[in-house]
């Protein structure tokens, strides 16, 4: 085998280019095409970009939701159009094994962007509304998304980047939130994140504006306390 500097150098690298290096289990000799390493850095996130994590979209349930995964409640969801997503269960540990709980619900109230790694013209663009932990599958958390801009679908065993994005100019006026109450109360607590005191108007299943007495908590978060019990729409200023 000749020296490796009398080799002559490839000034353009390409996806099936290979390289010659030692497998980590039982020390054989392989070739390692360049594709394979991109796929390893983006399936695993070794290569750490700023605010964005990564996760495997799983479809297949049996044998438990994994570590590091993105999914549905009860599986499935191959071809899902992004502009359908209103939902999704996030593993707090990304694919790459890190747990990221916090980083996760900082983005609560902000815009992210969900898209596949290999593949950024299948994407969604939402605000992600609230990160709910589920009660039984503790290490894992309901993503609620509200819809902003979207291109594509959802594709089994791909890999996802969920990364904080700018507000969108068509967002980017006056903050607004509106809170829906499906069950009936005299009570209604409203988590907003609008960062502000907001105006608020309340209708009733009806469409009847209806009068109640709200007390801020904070610049987040609000409570209405009402004569009677029933459902409606809180909108929020």
């Amino acid at each position: 085998m000749a020296r490796i500097s009398t080799y002559a150098i490839d000034t353009v690298v390409q996806l099936l280019d290979k390289w010659i290096g030692t497998d980590s289990n039982g020390g054989t000799t392989k070739n390692f095409t360049a594709q394979s390493i991109a796929d390893l850095f983006n399936e695993h996130g070794s290569i750490g970009i700023l605010g964005q994590n990564n996760f495997f979209f799983q479809t297949d349930l049996i044998g438990g939701r994994k570590a590091g995964s993105i999914s549905f409640e009860f599986g499935g969801g191959n071809n899902t159009a992004f502009s359908a997503l209103t939902t999704i269960k996030v593993s707090k540990f990304s694919a790459a094994d890190k747990l990221i709980l916090q980083y996760l619900q900082s983005l609560v109230g902000e815009y992210v962007m969900l898209a596949q790694v290999d593949d950024l013209n299948n994407f969604g663009v939402y605000r992600l509304d609230s990160l709910i932990q589920d009660t039984i599958e503790t290490d894992f958390y309901d993503a609620n998304f509200t819809l902003v801009k979207h291109n594509g679908s959802l594709v089994s065993e791909k890999y996802y980047g969920i990364a904080a994005v700018p507000i969108p100019v068509s967002q980017s006026g006056d903050k607004h939130f509106t809170y829906t109450q499906l069950s009936a109360s005299n009570t209604w607590t409203i988590t907003h994140n609008l960062d502000k005191f907001p105006s608020v108007s309340v209708v009733d299943s009806g469409n009847n504006m209806v009068i109640g007495d709200i007390q801020y908590t904070n610049t987040n978060e609000l409570t209405i306390t009402f004569n009677a019990s029933f459902s409606g729409k809180a909108y929020l200023n």
